[in-house]
């Protein structure tokens, strides 16, 4: 039994050295194309009155940053760049969700989930499901005017329990 703990104790002491090994040439890897991409990025020309300036912390001179951008145009690179538009796009839905439905069935249903262009719509009771279900195509054709995009394919409608949302204004 105790050459067996020993033999254990030992390869997981090996596997711990393997892994230490793993990651410091995955962590070499990295260091590696941090400094080719300063390499490519560096400039040693003097700036033009064409290129953004800042102080540089580190010397007395300058260093060359990037132009700025518009906020709507960095916060679409951010939002594409993290793959929130999807959640995004559902966000829209959820807040303009009175518009798409009307005043009278606002109360009585709300959106469930998005997924794959097949919008869930939750209602309150088998009798106004009926109702919606008469309504799929127009629910679906103002949530797409409401998301601004050709996104709902297909509005399916279940029963359930349907929460209390907040006046427009109070959330």
């Amino acid at each position: 039994m105790n050459d067996r703990d020993g033999q254990a104790r030992q390869r997981r002491a090996n596997a711990a050295d393997r892994d230490e090994r793993v990651y410091a040439r995955k962590r070499a890897v990295q260091a590696r194309k941090r400094a080719s991409i300063e390499r490519q990025e560096f400039d040693p020309a003097p700036p033009t009155d064409d290129d953004w300036t800042v102080d540089d912390d580190v010397s007395d001179g300058v260093q060359r940053v990037t132009a700025p951008v518009p906020l709507t145009e960095a916060l679409e690179t951010l939002v594409r760049r993290k793959g929130w538009s999807k959640a995004l796009r559902s966000a829209r839905l959820w807040a303009q969700w009175e518009d798409v439905v009307g005043e009278g069935l606002v109360g009585r249903c709300e959106p469930s989930s998005l997924e794959r262009g097949v919008l869930t719509v939750r209602t309150s009771s088998q009798v106004w499901a009926t109702q919606l279900k008469y309504m799929t195509r127009h629910i679906a054709g103002r949530a797409n005017e409401a998301i601004g995009q050709e996104v709902v394919t297909k509005v399916v409608i279940v029963v359930g329990t349907v929460g209390e949302r907040p006046e427009r204004g109070d959330a």
